[in-house]
């Protein structure tokens, strides 16, 4: 994988986002949205303190800052919901 895959998607979608980054993206005031059950279901092995930094930073941070700045790897763990929707777009090219 690429370690920009999720940037270089991003930047193809440009203003024509899919139904499902627009889903996601609305739903960041959500307190699910930083929620432990979510943090739980993508990352079961994870560390409470790991939970506490992943939490505050989706709180204080905004995606579309962050993928111009992270590592894949990164990004797809402070982002999990986002990483997969811009997966989706690009899993048919």
């Amino acid at each position: 994988m690429n370690s920009d895959r999720y940037l270089q998607c991003y930047l193809a979608v440009a203003d024509n986002w899919p139904l499902s980054l627009v889903s996601i993206h609305s739903q960041h005031g959500d307190p699910m949205y930083t929620s432990m059950q979510l943090f739980d279901i993508y990352f079961p092995d994870k560390s409470r303190q790991e939970f506490v930094e992943w939490r505050s930073h989706r709180r204080f941070n905004q995606w579309q800052d962050d993928i111009y700045s992270m590592s894949d790897e990164a990004f797809q763990f402070h982002w999990p919901m986002i990483a997969g929707a811009l997966a989706e777009v690009d899993a048919p090219s």
